[in-house]
Formats: C-alpha cells, structure tokens, sequence
C-alpha cells in the first residue's frame, strides 16, 4: 500500500540558452520567456501543467550557461529519461545538460548561496558581425590597470542601490559580494567575474558600464567609489549591453553546478 503523505516527487535541472530571442528568464504575459518554453514543454511530456521554480532571473538578452531550476514531474519519470525527453523538445536555443533527483522542499532559488556570473568583452572597436549579442565591442581603448583596481574594490556587503535599476523592496539594496576580478589572458577577449549571496536588477552591468566609462578615460575613478559608498547625487551612467552578460553558475551545499567557461569561446591563447 502506498504512503498517501509521502512529499510529491521533485526534480531539479541545469539548463543553458541563448538568452538573444527572449524576454527574459522570468513568465511574462505574452512574450517569449525560458520559463514559458520549458513549462509548456513539460506540460507536453507530462500531460498536464507544470509550474517550473528557477535559481535567478535573467533579463531579456542576458545568457545562461548553468540556470538551476526545479519541478514536480509524475515519479514515474527517471532523471535520464526525462533529461532525453526534454531534451528532444526544447527549441533550439535551450539545452538541458543535467536532470536529477532532489528533496521535496529544494528551491533553486531560495536554497542557492550564490551565483556566478560573468560578462565578456570583445577588445578590437571594430565590428565583428559574429559577437553581436554575445560580446560587448567598446569604441575605446580600455585601461586594464584601472579595470583591475575597479574590481578590487567591489567585494565585501554594502548597498548596491547605486549600481541597480530597481531594488528588491521586501529584500533591500544590500549583497554580499564575495569576489570581482577582471580576466585578461585570452586576447581579444577581456572577462569580469562577479560572485555574489544575490544581485540587483542590472547590477553586473550598472557595475560593468561604469568600469568601461571610466577606464575609458570618460569618468573619474573617485565616482566609482561614491557609488559604492552611496554618496547621494551619483548615479552609474548606463548598464552594458545583455548581450555580453552569462550567468555561468549557482552554489548549493557548498558546490556549484557548473564551471565558469562560456561554451562558443575559444581555447585560450586564440
């Protein structure tokens, strides 16, 4: 005899897209969402609605290699079968790389530590048809001494109000900020990596724009720091475009779901 309390089945799953045909990760009425095209997919396979629960919220354009996300499919689906199942119905620009089991109270979202995300510049100023929406192509030489120093200021938990477009009302202004660091070892390409507890609407590239703005020689470095200290009357220009920005990675249990590589780059040194 079955055990009629026994918690619903759940299932977690590391998925990948291309985030240039979306409006986002998050459902939105009547627009094309990751969400809306994995919910309807699973609702195919499973013959009924599904409500799919994801780590972190993308906005329109932005890239994902390691989205986590969970769902409660019928227990007779196994991890494998449903990671082949989905697979094959997904459009082209989603791919699962990971389905498994997982507890009937896990929440991507509520229980990840921290996310990961980086964005990738393209050095060069000149058009490179093959970048557009995956690289940012700045017009301007960039200072990396200065880029360098910018990030290492970042770390540490303040109020990011300053590097965002919206807070979160009920959750405040506030990220702990574990690392930032700018990669500059696989020409013409340059990366900033950011690992935070959480991150604000457009706060990786509030923070990315106005590191270019001033390595760029447009700003001065002490604006950055009036940003970070939340000086009244300063505010970050512009956020850098979505195109260059991947969320790369989400931490549970002290381990993350991905590496941090970008799959179309190339090997280093090319």
């Amino acid at each position: 005899m079955s055990d009629s309390t026994a918690p619903p089945a759940r299932f977690r799953a590391t998925i990948e897209y291309d985030g240039t045909s979306f409006h986002g990760s998050q459902l939105q009425p009547g627009v094309r969402t990751v969400q809306r095209e994995v919910e309807e997919r699973l609702g195919k396979l499973f013959d009924g609605p599904v409500r799919v629960d994801l780590a972190g919220r993308t906005d329109a354009g932005v890239h994902a290699t390691a989205q986590e996300i969970a769902f409660g499919p019928p227990p007779a689906w196994s991890p494998e079968a449903l990671a082949r199942a989905l697979g094959a119905t997904l459009p082209g620009d989603i791919t699962v790389r990971k389905v498994s089991h997982a507890a009937a109270d896990f929440h991507p979202r509520f229980n990840a530590e921290g996310r990961r995300y980086r964005y990738v510049i393209a050095e060069g100023g000149r058009r490179r048809p093959f970048l557009r929406d995956r690289a940012w192509i700045p017009q301007r030489p960039l200072d990396r001494d200065a880029l360098a120093r910018l990030a290492a200021a970042i770390p540490g938990e303040r109020s990011f109000d300053r590097f965002a477009r919206a807070g979160q009302p009920r959750r405040g202004t506030r990220c702990r900020v574990a690392s930032a660091a700018w990669c500059f070892d696989r020409p013409p390409f340059l990366f900033f990596e950011i690992v935070a507890d959480r991150f604000l609407h457009h706060m990786v590239r509030y923070l990315v724009g106005t590191s270019v703005e001033i390595a760029a020689g447009r700003r001065p470095f002490e604006d950055f720091e009036q940003l970070l200290a939340g000086e009244a009357g300063t505010r970050a220009v512009f956020p850098a475009p979505p195109g260059g920005l991947y969320l790369t990675g989400v931490r549970y249990g002290g381990e993350w779901n991905s590496g941090p590589g970008i799959p179309w780059l190339p090997a280093r040194g090319h």
